[in-house]
């Protein structure tokens, strides 16, 4: 049956995605807490300001290209021949392009060593170029076990040589070095773990027809890689980049637990989805599931660490970074919706609404520019609330195009979360009391807001019997071996 198969890869493809995400990112974090209490937050500044010039340059080498592989059911070697010639070519022009335009970037920022730094970023962006194809055949056939095995290697043994390098009083050198080694590495991982390999063989026809069906999506990614950095040009621009980097610092934090969620059900929930894209109802019925289980464990974590953000701040990455606490709790809020926009996202890009993902988009980026040109005279808090304004708004608009195709819009969405959110605001309520006790040190403090944050939020789940807190533990236990039937 389609619902059966299509739970089987779901949970086969979440659990090993799951796997990567968390011990990819979970080495991440600990690498970027050695590095924070080795680099100063200028150096993260810098690196910030180039990386939105890199991501925006990544979207013109793939122009939607890879969604639109993942998307169509048939894809021939052709196809895929085409594409990885067409994407590393585009790779080379447009790393040169970015790497020319080095000096104009250190100028207009007033930080010289930003020249340097686009260089090397942009050779990164070039050799990343060669491993899209042995992504996209692991993302097409839900194979991230072997995704989970290309990844973990290349981000320890790059995050060991920035540390080292750090340690030895290189910098914000040490950061991208990390960036180039962690990319070649993932590239020959891939080349090796994979048996794919380009024919001789081009066809135009291939890529007019994929970019006829992506050119909208494009569009919209173009669109979403500017604007949804575009906080970090102007912070860069008009104050200091240590003001940057501590904007970044809380940015990357909170981002950090909706990224690992966010990031295992992205990976599954576009190719899952799309492979059921004309069964509405299962569509809808996935959609649920999804929304209410990610939301049952990514909801607690961040209004957690909006609570405990200055302990967290302290003991993570040392009182030099205490600046970035408010910028902490208030993205936070923003990022309570990151999952929503995920899986509603991924549902209306199974469905192939290429088109109108773009006009919505432009009309949310441009809202986005102008609240930006408001708060920005005003400070840097200013436009982190922004930024949550731009979340609950691109949330109602999601949520308002799920109910229109899938029927299951934005205040079925909402009532289906309450019980998850009654739980998070008691759980606030006994962490909140903890921090008016005086328990030092800070670690402890922190220790004992999580433990008990934990138990309230789990014993809440239990007693009122949480419809996402009893499938989650389901499939946990299906996956076990004592827990099989």
């Amino acid at each position: 049956m389609p619902s059966a198969s299509l739970k089987h890869k779901a949970v086969s493809a979440t659990i090993w995605s799951g796997v990567e995400t968390f011990a990819r990112l979970g080495l991440q974090f600990v690498i970027t807490m050695v590095l924070a209490r080795l680099l100063t937050p200028a150096d993260y500044g810098a690196v910030g300001i180039i990386s939105v010039f890199i991501g925006l340059a990544g979207v013109f080498i793939d122009l939607g290209l890879f969604s639109a592989l993942v998307q169509r059911k048939n894809v021939t070697d052709t196809d895929l021949s085409s594409f990885f010639y067409f994407n590393t070519v585009a790779a080379l022009v447009i790393s040169l392009l970015i790497g020319l335009a080095a000096s104009w970037i250190a100028v207009f920022y007033k930080m010289p060593i930003l020249k340097p730094l686009t260089w090397l970023l942009a050779a990164n962006l070039f050799i990343g170029s060669f491993g899209t194809v042995q992504g996209l055949v692991l993302t097409k056939t839900i194979d991230f076990r072997r995704k989970c095995g290309i990844s973990l290697i290349p981000a320890v043994i790059a995050g060991c040589v920035a540390i080292l390098m750090a340690w030895q009083g290189y910098g914000v050198w040490s950061l991208c070095v990390q960036f180039l080694i962690a990319s070649t590495l993932r590239v020959l991982s891939g080349w090796w773990v994979i048996d794919w390999r380009p024919q001789w063989v081009f066809s135009w026809i291939s890529i007019r027809s994929l970019f006829k069906s992506s050119s909208f999506l494009f569009l919209a990614e173009v669109s979403n890689a500017l604007f949804s950095r575009i906080n970090t040009l102007v912070i860069g621009k008009f104050y200091s980049a240590a003001d940057l980097g501590y904007y970044s610092r809380g940015d990357g934090l909170q981002m950090l637990p909706g990224s690992v969620l966010s990031g295992i059900v992205e990976n599954v929930a576009f190719p899952v989805f799309s492979s059921e894209h004309e069964n509405k109802a299962l569509l809808r019925a996935g959609l649920k599931k999804s929304i209410t289980i990610l939301m049952m464990l990514s909801m607690p974590i961040m209004v957690g660490m909006m609570v405990t953000a200055k302990p967290l701040v302290r003991v993570l990455f040392g009182a030099q970074w205490l600046p970035c606490v408010p910028y902490v709790q208030i993205l936070c809020l923003s990022g309570l919706f990151r999952p929503l926009l995920v899986l509603n996202g991924s549902v209306h890009k199974a469905l192939g609404l290429f088109s109108l993902i773009f006009r919505v988009d432009v009309a949310k980026r441009i809202l986005a520019v102008l609240l930006l040109a408001i708060t920005c005279p005003i400070g840097i808090a200013a436009i982190a609330w922004s930024t949550v304004l731009i979340s609950v708004l691109n949330f109602m608009i999601a949520g308002y195009y799920s109910g229109k195709f899938i029927q299951y819009g934005l205040m079925r969405q909402i009532l289906d979360l309450m019980p998850c959110i009654s739980g998070c605001l008691v759980m606030v309520a006994g962490v909140w009391a903890l921090s008016w006790l005086p328990i030092h040190p800070p670690i402890v403090m922190l220790a004992v807001q999580i433990a008990s944050g934990a138990a309230i939020y789990v014993t809440f789940c239990h007693v009122f019997k949480l419809e996402a807190f009893t499938d989650a533990l389901a499939i946990v236990r299906s996956r076990l071996p004592f827990g099989r039937v």
